[in-house]
């Protein structure tokens, strides 16, 4: 780019003079350089989907077996997903790290838990700003921040 510029600026050096001289760069060369610079159109992901939970009931408790898989698909921590889950069905229920299930201490339909995993994507996952899956949250003191990898937008949310 500014090899053109100092070529440019050479060659116009004997007629600085001339007043309609204002371009810089030709057009074409103007709209080369921008198409160089776009993304493909094969680039942009397609659309962001929540896994849906495998559930199973066992006498009067709910155990999600995939519990993990979602937590790692959502790029949040198990234990964080947990704490909305249980204050959401205001019950208590327990984390196997060996085997990345998820014990509730209450009987539940799996559609209210893909309810509730859908609510907690939309408002602790998917950037309100851009639309893209690719967030963190983090704690600014007592308020929890949702941070955009994508745009950078930064979003306050709602404690749970």
């Amino acid at each position: 780019m500014s090899c053109v510029r100092v070529r440019f600026l050479e060659a116009t050096q004997t007629t600085a003079r001339v007043k309609n001289v204002k371009l810089l760069y030709d057009y074409d060369y103007l709209l080369k350089r921008l198409y160089e610079r776009l993304p493909t159109k094969g680039a942009k992901a397609t659309r962001f989907e929540v896994p849906r939970l495998a559930v199973v009931r066992v006498g009067g408790k709910t155990i999600i077996r995939n519990f993990r898989e979602i937590c790692d698909a959502l790029r949040r921590e198990p234990r964080l997903v947990m704490r909305y889950l249980l204050r959401e069905l205001a019950t208590s229920g327990t984390y196997d790290d060996e085997s990345g299930a998820l014990t509730l201490n209450i009987r539940v339909q799996s559609q209210t838990l893909n309810a509730l995993m859908d609510r907690f994507v939309k408002t602790y996952v998917i950037c309100p700003t851009c639309g893209a899956p690719d967030t963190r949250l983090e704690k600014r003191g007592r308020t929890w921040v949702l941070i955009c990898e994508a745009c950078g937008a930064e979003q306050p949310v709602p404690t749970f």
